[in-house]
């Protein structure tokens, strides 16, 4: 079980992250992450079971070819 995300908190967080956030907007951003991180640690702790550890994501990442002589 997590700690639930407040707006108090969000305020914090944008505040250190010097991120603009408008007055009145902490309570829906607080109800959006704190969501979303039960969800991700969900499937982190799922994806930390011994049953998971030889899975590798299925996203690839490639560069198109660079024209001949550039490097």
């Amino acid at each position: 079980m997590h700690k639930p995300v407040t707006p108090a908190l969000v305020r914090e967080i944008a505040a250190f992250a010097a991120l603009p956030l408008s007055a009145g907007r902490e309570d829906v951003v607080a109800l959006l992450l704190d969501a979303w991180l039960r969800d991700a640690n969900a499937l982190s702790e799922k994806l930390s079971a011994s049953a998971h550890q030889g899975l590798v994501p299925v996203t690839v990442f490639s560069h198109p070819a660079a024209p001949e002589g550039d490097a």
